[in-house]
């Protein structure tokens, strides 16, 4: 699902670079991390409710302020999105549908990474089947 949902910001936000799963020392430094955290299936329903961390990074928090917030304009409070197929070093991962996504917070600044970058924040919730 997460190769889903960067390739979906990837195609809709066309000027910002989206990563999956972690920073490496090549990956650039002005950049959108996409992050899964958890899923927790609801037993009682046929979902899944997934936890994503998207974490923004740039040389001054002004930046990394403005490319967070362009993300999270795009999945606030989204129903019925179709996240597209994607095929990622080969392995093919079937669209998925997300129910909705919710924002857990607003973007907020979590301070510098160990590179001098500023970062900021948020976490979304995104149900599946």
């Amino acid at each position: 699902m997460i190769y889903n949902l960067v390739n979906y910001l990837a195609t809709q936000l066309t000027s910002l670079i989206f990563i999956a799963d972690s920073w490496s020392v090549d990956s650039a430094k002005e950049s959108i991390l996409i992050k899964q955290t958890g899923g927790e299936p609801k037993h009682w329903y046929d979902r899944t409710d997934w936890t994503v961390q998207i974490l923004s990074r740039a040389a001054s928090s002004v930046d990394a302020k403005k490319n967070i917030e362009l993300v999270y304009a795009k999945l606030k409070n989204r129903f019925g999105l179709t996240l597209p197929q994607v095929t990622v070093n080969g392995e093919v991962f079937s669209a998925v549908i997300a129910y909705q996504i919710s924002p857990m917070q607003a973007p907020s600044s979590i301070g510098a990474d160990d590179i001098n970058l500023e970062m900021w924040s948020f976490n979304v919730t995104i149900t599946t089947t």
